[in-house]
């Protein structure tokens, strides 16, 4: 009887001490079920990110991935289910590319790069939401198509025309033109001229300053009778 109660109390050991190994193993897994990602940006969106520092030169700083809901909030609303619905619509999405003033970080405008996915019905409703929440908030945003190549100078022109700006020089110093353009008002560096895209006053030319957006010095250009 002592061998067979000696066993019992025994087994009883052997289970409770497989029963804390199992346990405290998966411990981790179960409240830590996590891993790192191999890399933040795709090879496609890595590669368009060399293009884009070159695009868009010294003026801007590009972020990547950065949540839509940490660029635009949710206005204050009586209603807080609405609020909930708004929010929830925008915290789990984010924008590919950011552009951010370099000196205080300020977003001047936002990029997706669309490949093959953006043919899918589920996210092409995602692109209709995008454009019209980024022209209720006024923030510009361009869609440029993925591709194997790309032209710097293209990117470059469809950032501007976004932007609601284009220039009609890409070095201002180089040509015939920054001889006879003004200094701007406000910081006193030369001046380019550029041309109103959107808006009643598009088509129209004015100066503006060549360091936008760090300084947003404009003087008008008056036409010639």
């Amino acid at each position: 009887m002592e061998w067979f109660a000696l066993s019992i109390v025994l087994l009883i050991v052997i289970i409770g001490i497989v029963i804390k190994l199992k346990f405290s193993g998966s411990s981790d897994t179960t409240e830590y079920p996590y891993q790192k990602c191999h890399a933040l940006f795709s090879p496609a969106e890595r590669s368009f990110l060399g293009v884009l520092d070159q695009a868009v030169g010294k003026e801007y700083r590009v972020m990547g991935k950065v949540r839509i809901a940490d660029i635009v909030t949710v206005k204050s609303l009586k209603d807080r289910g609405a609020w909930q619905r708004a929010f929830n619509r925008i915290k789990a999405k984010h924008f590919d590319f950011v552009l951010c003033d370099k000196n205080d970080l300020t977003v001047a405008a936002v990029i997706e790069l669309d490949d093959k996915s953006h043919s899918a019905a589920k996210r092409q409703d995602r692109d209709a939401f995008l454009i019209k929440l980024c022209d209720v908030v006024s923030l510009p945003l361009i869609q440029i198509p993925a591709q194997a190549t790309y032209s710097i100078a293209d990117v470059k022109k469809s950032i501007l025309d976004a932007m609601g700006v284009s220039t009609r020089m890409d070095d201002a110093k180089s040509t015939p033109e920054h001889q006879d353009a003004p200094r701007c008002p406000k910081c006193s560096s030369v001046m380019v001229r550029r041309i109103i895209k959107k808006g009643e006053k598009a088509g129209e030319e004015f100066w503006g300053c060549s360091t936008y957006p760090k300084c947003r010095g404009v003087v008008p250009i008056t036409p010639r009778h």
